[in-house]
């Protein structure tokens, strides 16, 4: 199976998380406030993925034990080798069962407390919807049989002794499938740092391994460095310095293609491992071997634990990425708040290996920091947050196609990153500026744009409230850039306009008509769709049901404006939502907007 979604009750905060679609492109995002129940979310997914006991902690108080739901596409030839055992028949039926899903199943993870355990430690998995499952598959059993009997009396082929030679297979049952559909998911690895940093030194046991604190990050490192431990403790001095110089190299080149920092001016970080042999001065371990790692700069070499948590973090982190990478077996990597203690540049080089390795890896994680968001795809993104005000409230979450829906204090990594993002690509021209309310209207007005096919020359700049729109324009007039201003047609936007007018053009009519600009028609940008377009293409909930007007509703709601209007510009400009996806009144609307702007632009210097 390749997972696609899970669904987490009675796990710590969480009663019901709904379902939580992974990202299609590998990397999914949990963002929200403290104690919002992320941890718990990862927790429980490692739990199912990991086969790993359910404490008495992670149980809710008066509550039914934990049970996680894992949604999956069925890929058979992965599957067919865990169900040797079972019939062609019973093979042949849950294919059937499966295709009648869309190719798609639920598995239902449990765990249950063994005699005189506190913990939940055993274990179970089955197909969700049992009696629906194995009705189908009794129903498919006598089917089959009845045509194999009705065969077997017309060809009579068959001797008595042929059939009572013939080998009884198992039959297939809800937990019998669970099991062999739950065999080839993703085994998850929950990053700990606890447990994942690199150690300034590992001892090898009597068969060659890492042994002891840090073990795992040695083997990580010797894993990507291509090592053999026991053939380098086999061999002469000279054998290991030459496997160790040129692995060295090795994992130090790659790790700089990630780590963009600079210790001082020009030095760069780079991996090293040493083998080594106690001394006298440890006379227990005397003549045994270990393994020492550095972690160098320039001339400086450093054990691990002598750098900053930060950079030893993401070295490790690093270490157990790229080990996963290379080993054959399917993984999904969990982080919990990655990159905590690292500079926003340093961040920026965690999600550039994560972007780069999420092909071959699947990654989920959670984050409070804009920079680990790439605002551009705010399809990975799920928020997660209490459902009310009490510390005990339950924990939901939010798609990411509902983002809009989720608190302002959840969102706010998302929205730091859509004004991080904005500061960095928007370029203020010399001409032909449009100075926008907010960056709502920014990307409502940018898909306009599109809709209409407009080849008029824009810069959409957007303010932070229609407030502040008189400062933003003084300061285009004072550095001599050309700009126009468009506000709504509602009682703010007004006074605006008239303040304007008043105090940079004063108060001419003739000028104001050149440069300012009362979007025809709307009381707000979301009023340039009808209520049915703006329900189907921008909430994406054709049920909704409301009085007044599409702002009132997402005041009313509680929705976000610009996660929400991000969404829809971002469908439109992938081409999911095209001229065609509109209804007239619609169409209207926005070729007046696009007109009325590009009328007032023509005038204006290129």
């Amino acid at each position: 199976m390749q997972l696609e979604a899970f669904r987490i009750t009675n796990f710590r905060s969480v009663i019901d998380s709904g379902w939580i679609s992974l990202s299609p492109d590998g990397v999914t995002v949990l963002v929200g406030q403290n104690e919002s129940g992320k941890t718990s979310v990862l927790q429980a997914l490692h739990c199912a993925l990991a086969r790993r006991p359910i404490t008495p902690d992670d149980k809710r108080i008066d509550a039914e034990n934990p049970v996680v739901l894992l949604r999956g596409s069925v890929v058979w030839e992965y599957v067919k080798s865990h169900l040797e055992e079972y019939d062609e028949t019973e093979i042949l039926g849950l294919k059937e069962f499966v295709n009648s899903s869309n190719g798609s199943i639920d598995l239902k993870c449990e765990w249950i407390a063994k005699a005189g355990a506190i913990a939940l430690t055993e274990f179970r998995c089955s197909v969700a919807n049992r009696d629906e499952f194995e009705s189908h598959i009794e129903a498919y059993r006598i089917a089959h049989q009845n045509s194999s009997e009705r065969k077997d009396e017309s060809a009579s082929t068959s001797s008595p002794a042929d059939q009572a030679s013939a080998p009884t297979r198992e039959l297939l049952d809800a937990d019998s499938a669970g099991w062999a559909l739950y065999e080839p998911l993703p085994v998850s690895i929950f990053f700990d740092a606890d447990s994942g940093l690199l150690p300034n030194s590992v001892d090898i046991d009597a068969k060659g391994r890492p042994a002891g604190t840090g073990a795992n990050a040695a083997i990580n490192f010797l894993t990507i460095a291509d090592i053999e431990l026991p053939k380098l403790v086999a061999g002469d001095e000279r054998y290991r310095q030459n496997v160790l110089n040129k692995a060295n190299q090795r994992v130090s080149d790659d790790f700089s293609s990630f780590w963009s920092q600079l210790i001082g001016d020009t030095s760069r970080l780079t991996l090293k491992c040493d083998f080594k042999h106690y001394n006298s001065a440890n006379s227990e371990k005397v003549g045994k071997e270990y393994l020492e790692f550095w972690i160098c700069d320039g001339n400086t070499q450093l054990y691990p634990k002598q750098r900053s948590l930060g950079v030893r973090w993401f070295v490790s982190f690093y270490l157990q990425l790229r080990a996963t990478e290379k080993t054959s077996a399917s993984r999904l990597f969990l982080l919990d708040e990655p990159g905590a203690n690292l500079h926003a540049k340093a961040q920026g080089d965690v999600l550039r290996l994560i972007d780069r390795l999420k092909s071959d890896i699947p990654i989920v994680y959670s984050t409070h920091s804009p920079e680990m968001i790439e605002f551009e795809k705010l399809f990975r993104v799920r928020a997660v947050q209490r459902n009310g005000e009490k510390e005990d409230s339950p924990t939901i979450v939010i798609d990411a196609h509902q983002l809009g829906a989720a608190s302002t204090d959840t969102l706010s990594p998302v929205l730091s990153a859509m004004g991080t993002d904005m500061s960095k690509q928007t370029v203020i021209k010399k001409n032909r500026n449009v100075l926008l309310e907010e960056i709502s209207g920014f990307y409502y007005l940018k898909a306009f744009w599109k809709i209409n096919a407009s080849k008029e020359i824009v810069h959409f700049i957007p303010s932070t409230g229609v407030n502040k729109l008189p400062m933003l324009a003084n300061m285009f007039l004072g550095w001599g850039l050309d700009f126009l201003v468009a506000v709504d047609d509602d009682k703010q936007g007004r006074e605006v306009f008239a303040q304007l007018k008043k105090d940079l053009f004063g108060d001419s009519d003739e000028i104001a008509r050149t440069r300012l600009l009362k979007i025809p028609g709307c009381t707000s940008i979301e009023e340039a769709l009808s209520k049915a377009d703006f329900k189907r293409l921008v909430l994406r909930n054709e049920d909704a049901a409301y009085e007044g007007g599409n702002a009132e509703y997402m005041k009313a709601a509680h929705l976000s404006k610009p996660v929400t209007a991000y969404g829809f510009w971002l469908e439109v400009e992938s081409g999911n939502i095209t001229k065609k996806d509109f209804a007239p009144e619609s169409l209207e609307k926005i070729g007046q907007i696009v007109t009325s702007l590009s009328d007032l632009l023509k005038a204006r210097p290129t």
